[in-house]
């Protein structure tokens, strides 16, 4: 018989990542990240992976973070944004998360400022499961009731609860 933590592990890789949570770690979730714009926000959100296990090479993978947030803006509206790096420097999909209370500008075109940041990085193979999740975190964000649960959320462990209670 499998021990808890392989059977989850299959259950996620096997055939892709089934939920968000799976990638959820309390590890990986800032609730109280305090930048003042977009840069620092965005750095220091790829600095919070500086010891993920899935991370290679960590350098490379801030780069690619950067220059793809580079090349436009990763809101999305609804105060929520999901810069991203699609890259061989991890060994499987990464979510690394912050939320920013006071709200911060990700660029003139966002009337409302940015609350969650949801940092996905996936390895170049990956690409239909990343596709999966950034359509499931956007339907999931799209809920008014949905982000004030997870703005209300006082422990990561809670945040990914959150999540939980909306993945089938």
């Amino acid at each position: 018989m499998q021990a808890l933590g392989e059977k989850t592990q299959s259950k996620k890789w096997m055939g892709g990542v089934v939920n968000i949570s799976d990638l959820l770690n309390p590890a990986y979730i800032d609730l109280n990240l305090l930048a003042t714009d977009k840069e620092s926000a965005v750095k220091a959100v790829a600095y919070m992976g500086k010891d993920h296990p899935e991370i290679d090479d960590f350098p490379s993978f801030c780069r690619a973070v950067y220059e793809r947030e580079a090349a436009g803006s990763t809101s999305i509206g609804r105060g929520i944004a999901i810069p991203h790096a699609r890259t061989d420097v991890l060994k499987q999909m990464v979510l690394i998360v912050a939320r920013c209370p006071e709200g911060i500008s990700f660029g003139e075109k966002d009337a409302e400022p940015v609350r969650f940041i949801f940092l996905v990085g996936t390895p170049k193979r990956m690409v239909t499961d990343y596709l999966r999740i950034v359509g499931s975190l956007a339907r999931c964000m799209k809920e008014d009731g949905f982000r004030q649960r997870l703005l209300k959320a006082t422990t990561p462990a809670e945040f990914i609860e959150v999540f939980k209670g909306k993945e089938f």
